[in-house]
């Protein structure tokens, strides 16, 4: 919903951050105290493993410390968020990140005293019942113990990463404040493209509008596209040197072996998916058909397809949500009901307000939902998406805090989840066409962008990774080419490329962060895999889900699922969600052509 500024926008459609603070003279208090508060965290040094009672006073303490700070860094980052040029809310972001990497130097010899010591000292306090909540943290820890440096070389490390953000700050200041995309007429409106609005305007039914949008775009890109890469390499060759200091064999080893997942789960997908092309190929030829093109181009692949003007209401979407997923059962409901009653959610939309949209959460305080809601379908979508995260947020502060944070390995597949089950929803409930064939080609354009895509560019990571580890040299033509094989193969001939798209690597912020892509292909794959259990009617199976949910991070993310008989070790589920894919693709052609 549009308004002029955030004054404008109705109270009941704005979060609440009062359970958090009453206002920022409340937040400065509360940092003031902190700041002090982090100081203890040094009277167990040298002394941590004397005793179970020390041991258990500088976690309980550690975690306390890590709560407080994230309390202050979720306000402010939300505060942030409702006013992006307001340079008090950036201060306060800026003195939270301070704080926590005081933090972080102060507490960097927790870890290596707990290592140095023997192994049966710590399975002797764990008999002891005070400690047994920490069970799962300890012997995690144990587990990194060859991977391990020293208090002094933590600290080092703490110090040099502290600015590994800069890199996406760099790439994302560039692609959305200082590249000027130049202006073009839209719809009959003269619109100045920016990243931001790029992926509604190439979805424009008018073929010369997103051809001179693709154009406009990837040309302004491709005059930075040097710095873009210099940028890059240095992110990729700094995750490569924490790799190489860790004694990893690679950045791909050590993002695996921080959640422990099986090697085999990354091998699995690309194996399964290699011999799957066809039904991606599939997919583009829908859209070529129902856009009646000879050849489909790049700027073509996202179009709209479906001719709908219909908006929902918040309210309407409100009860969409609760009926669609109400095959979760009354305990998951609540808590939706709980989001749209108790002002988890910031809806409008106004010039000021970031684009982000997102789920977070502090541990102790209710979860919360940024979105920048228009009423159309794909902003329920995107809301039932963020909402999934936040029921996983609320459902898991069962555990306590070190148990509760989900690894980015199974946080997506409760958002996937509810995006699947809200779309199947809305295809075998509404009696509109369109909204059917809508509905469908939101769920195709989900799967392939999470399944389909996410490989496709986490396939150019892996591969410059690679690059790196044999002790090449990087440079943008060598990107530029890479992004474009990895395209052609997977495209094969259902889209026509041209040099154009060897620039599209610029945009993706994915990269910043190692192995991330790959993630949510897994993710969609078993949220498919679930959601398609849940819909057969199988209670047994809906009471693991929500357990699931519950434990939040109390387990290893992989052996998580395989609970729940999700083993991505194996091509079953990825299959199942590609089987799937072509399924929707079949009904779609079918229902359009009535």
């Amino acid at each position: 919903m549009n308004y002029n500024n955030r004054d404008e926008v109705p109270e009941e459609y704005k979060w609440d951050l009062s359970t958090r603070y009453k206002d920022i003279n409340d937040w400065e208090k509360d940092l003031e105290k902190v700041k002090k508060d982090i100081n203890k965290i040094s009277k167990y040094k040298k002394k941590l493993l004397e005793s179970s009672d020390s041991l258990y006073n500088a976690l309980e303490l550690k975690f306390k410390l890590i709560v407080d700070i994230q309390k202050l860094y979720c306000y402010a980052h939300c505060m942030s968020d409702e006013d992006i040029e307001n340079n008090k809310y950036f201060l306060m972001l800026s003195e939270v990140e301070s704080l926590f990497q005081d933090f972080a130097f102060q507490s960097a010899y927790i870890t290596p005293e707990i290592l140095k010591g023997k192994k049966s000292t710590i399975t002797n306090y764990l008999k002891e019942e005070k400690l047994k909540k920490y069970e799962f943290y300890l012997n995690n820890l144990l587990r990194q113990k060859k991977h391990q440096l020293n208090e002094r070389e933590e600290q080092i490390i703490s110090k040099l990463t502290s600015t590994n953000s800069n890199y996406e700050t760099m790439s994302n200041i560039l692609t959305n404040s200082v590249i000027d995309y130049g202006h073009l007429l839209v719809d009959g409106t003269k619109t100045q493209l920016l990243n931001s609005n790029y992926r509604t305007i190439i979805t424009n039914k008018n073929r010369e509008t997103r051809k001179e949008a693709f154009n406009m775009l990837t040309s302004n890109l491709k005059k930075y596209e040097n710095i873009y890469s210099i940028n890059l390499i240095s992110s990729m060759k700094q995750a490569k040197n924490i790799a190489d200091i860790y004694e990893f064999k690679s950045v791909l080893d050590m993002d695996l072996f921080e959640s422990n997942i099986p090697k085999k789960v990354y091998e699995n997908l690309y194996e399964t998916i290699e011999k799957r092309l066809d039904v991606y190929h599939k997919y583009y030829n829908m859209i070529k058909r129902s856009l009646g093109l000879e050849e489909l181009e790049y700027y073509d692949k996202d179009s709209e397809l479906v001719n709908t003007e219909m908006t929902f209401s918040i309210e309407d979407t409100k009860i969409l949500l609760l009926n669609s997923l109400s095959i979760l059962g009354d305990e998951y409901t609540d808590i939706l009901e709980k989001a749209f009653n108790e002002r988890w959610i910031d809806f409008g939309v106004y010039k000021g307000k970031t684009s982000s949209i997102y789920a977070t959460c502090n541990y102790g305080d209710h979860p919360l939902v940024l979105t920048n809601f228009l009423g159309k379908f794909t902003d329920i979508s995107t809301l039932a998406h963020e909402l999934g995260h936040a029921v996983h947020f609320h459902l898991s502060m069962e555990n306590p805090y070190h148990d509760w944070y989900t690894d980015l390995f199974t946080a997506e597949v409760a958002s996937l989840t509810n995006e699947i089950l809200f779309s199947n929803y809305v295809i075998n409930n509404s009696k509109d066409k369109d909204l059917k064939l809508t509905a469908i080609y939101n769920t195709l354009n989900t799967i392939q962008n999470n399944l389909f895509d996410a490989a496709l560019e986490g396939e150019f990571e892996h591969k410059v990774y690679n690059m790196l580890e044999e002790g090449k040299e990087l440079n943008t033509e060598i990107f530029n080419k890479l992004i474009y094989d990895i395209r052609k193969k997977y495209y094969g001939n259902s889209i026509n490329l041209n040099e154009n798209i060897s620039t599209m690597w610029t945009r993706r912020m994915h990269y910043f962060r190692p192995y991330y892509l790959f993630k949510y292909a897994t993710g969609v794959s078993s949220a498919i895999y679930i959601s398609k259990k849940i819909l057969s009617g199988d209670d047994k199976f809906k009471e693991k889900y929500l357990n699931f949910l519950k434990k939040g991070g109390s387990n290893y993310p992989h052996e998580l699922l395989l609970e729940m008989g999700v083993d991505l070790t194996k091509p079953e589920v990825i299959n199942e969600a590609i089987d799937y894919m072509e399924e929707l693709i079949i009904k779609f052609n079918k229902i359009s052509e009535e």
